[in-house]
């Protein structure tokens, strides 16, 4: 039995199987065609292909959770129209020689850089937003197809280093009974949702990855940042009756 310390970010007690979400390799980047046109022209592809996906993803939410979390899709929209984020994207492609791949990354740095040295912890967190539509274009771009729906075949309590928007968009709601990530803050997305779901949630849980494995039973104790990595009969009969 491993017992685990975080932030508490969404109150409540879960007791299920572990499910360990973990899609946030590294992101392969192309070289410079050489063409200029032809990889603003590939951006400007893979940036209406976002919104069409980003749409998608806001209709679902507002559908299974509510309008007012679907409304960090509709600021995501924003972003992909603001000439802040496009027009820096098109300007180190035409002026330093780019791929559009390289461009995207270059611009959404800048953005995440500047949310990040904010001090108020809601506006450091909005740079997992970018995050978030920075891998979104370079998938597009690189031709990763991503589904809208991200189906859980059990009831389980999700853990992962970081959940993105869209992370938590995807999944079937129904079935997430918990979420821990061992990243983020509790104005973090997964945290947002899961206060809007009324499931537990544990944040910022330090060496979280290396020491669970999906499959494994596991606590998550909302109250009080506490996470239970395989617990004993004893400690599952207690928390079980707390449910």
């Amino acid at each position: 039995m491993l017992k685990l310390r975080g932030l508490p970010a969404s109150p409540g007690v879960a007791v299920g199987k572990a499910f360990v979400y973990g899609v946030h390799e590294e992101l392969d980047v192309a070289d410079f065609s050489g063409d200029v046109d032809v990889e603003i022209s590939r951006f400007k592809r893979a940036l209406e292909e976002t919104k069409t996906q980003v749409a998608k993803l806001r209709d679902k939410v507002e559908r299974e959770i509510g309008g007012d979390e679907a409304k960090i899709f509709e600021a995501h929209l924003m972003i992909l129209e603001d000439p802040m984020f496009t027009d820096n994207v098109v300007k180190y492609i035409k002026d330093s020689g780019l791929s559009a791949e390289r461009a995207v990354e270059k611009a959404s740095k800048e953005i995440m850089e500047m949310f990040e040295a904010m001090e108020s912890e809601y506006f450091r967190s909005r740079a997992d937003d970018i995050k978030d539509l920075r891998n979104r274009i370079i998938n597009n771009l690189r031709g990763r197809r991503q589904s809208l729906g991200l189906d859980l075949k059990e009831p389980s309590i999700v853990f992962a280093r970081e959940l993105l928007p869209s992370d938590t968009a995807r999944m079937d709601k129904k079935k997430v009974l918990a979420f821990v990530t061992e990243i983020g803050g509790i104005t973090s997305h997964a945290a947002i949702v899961a206060r809007a779901l009324r499931i537990p949630a544990v944040v910022s849980v330090k060496d979280l990855m290396k020491n669970v494995k999906s499959g494994v039973m596991a606590i998550v104790d909302g109250y009080r940042g506490l996470v239970i990595i395989e617990p004993d009969e004893e400690v599952l009969r207690e928390y079980s009756r707390k449910k």
